[in-house]
């Protein structure tokens, strides 16, 4: 049961679905939390097309449908539109909300970010919306969405501006590799080069992906094998965090490596696990094989995360 705290009730924390949270991150009736969803269109070839709203897979069918049409037909993306936030501000503002911290995926990676910073200028005589630029997506985004929300359900913010501050203060703390079967998917998107994800597939090589300081896709190293890419994964995650408490996160899809990876990150004794205030260790939060993430990295990727949590200033 979700407690609602003095102001997890009066800013609402709205994202988009690049963050890949689960689906049941936020129980049931808990209204401080709101996703706006990619779209997905796969074309085939006798011109059928076939629209996708983004989400978690709710059953094996599904996922085989939609690996079969990432695979076999035309897929393309359509971000949030400003109409799509428009919506979802709107709904919040009926409920009685005027303080909205929204934390979309990173400015130089999608336009989503601009969609949700031309809805809020539209209403701005009407309500409080404050646009974060995370610089970052996925589990990098993940971390820092769930963050704001664990500390708005404390109580700690008093207005969506605070919250922003806050998400960047936390984007400076997030460190994130993911390793790929091949990088076909990124270039198709833009988000690498033709010479870099030539990288992939090749003899085993499995590059692996991090962030810049800007939000920027860059390629960290390769390596030859999943256990090689997973130690990798795990040794340039801890050596960016060093002996500051962090929080963790996963992700995958369709990765026969998920397993064995989530044992060795969740029992890598070089993590300082961050508490919350009850004093117990943050779960490891895994990611959800969302439709948008298998577009962008195709079927075969998995990585890790970490978040470093200063104490609030």
């Amino acid at each position: 049961m979700i407690i609602m705290s003095k102001n997890s009730g009066e800013i609402v924390i709205v994202h988009d679905s690049a963050s890949s949270l689960p689906a049941d991150y936020s129980s049931k009736g808990y209204k401080g939390l709101v996703e706006v969803p990619f779209k997905i269109t796969s074309i085939g070839d006798d011109g059928e097309t076939k629209l996708w709203v983004d989400h978690a897979f709710i059953s094996d069918e599904e996922r085989a449908e939609f690996v079969h049409d990432l695979e076999k037909t035309k897929i393309t993306t359509s971000l949030p539109s400003p109409g799509d936030y428009m919506k979802a501000y709107t709904d919040i503002i009926d409920s009685g909300v005027t303080e909205i911290a929204v934390i979309p995926m990173s400015g130089v990676q999608s336009g989503s970010m601009q969609s949700a910073m031309t809805a809020a200028e539209m209403l701005r005589d009407q309500v409080n919306i404050s646009v974060a630029d995370c610089k970052t997506v996925s589990i990098g985004q993940a971390l820092l969405v769930t963050q704001a929300d664990i500390e708005n359900r404390n109580g700690d913010f008093n207005s969506a501006s605070e919250v922003v501050n806050r998400v960047n203060e936390l984007s400076q703390g997030v460190h994130v590799a993911q390793g790929f079967s091949n990088l076909e998917h990124l270039h198709r998107g833009g988000r690498v080069g033709k010479a870099t994800s030539a990288i992939g597939g090749i003899l085993g090589i499995i590059p692996i992906i991090g962030e810049d300081e800007d939000g920027e896709l860059k390629r960290i190293e390769q390596k030859r094998g999943w256990k090689k890419t997973r130690e990798a994964i795990l040794n340039h995650v801890t050596r960016e965090v060093g002996d500051r408490a962090v929080r963790l996160a996963i992700v995958y899809f369709e990765s026969d490596q998920v397993d064995a990876f989530r044992d060795s990150f969740e029992n890598d004794t070089r993590f300082v696990r961050a508490v919350d205030i009850n004093g117990e260790k943050y779960d490891v939060l895994e990611s959800e094989q969302r439709m948008v993430t298998c577009v962008h990295s195709g079927t075969g990727i998995v990585g890790g995360g970490a978040l470093v949590i200063p104490k609030r200033r």
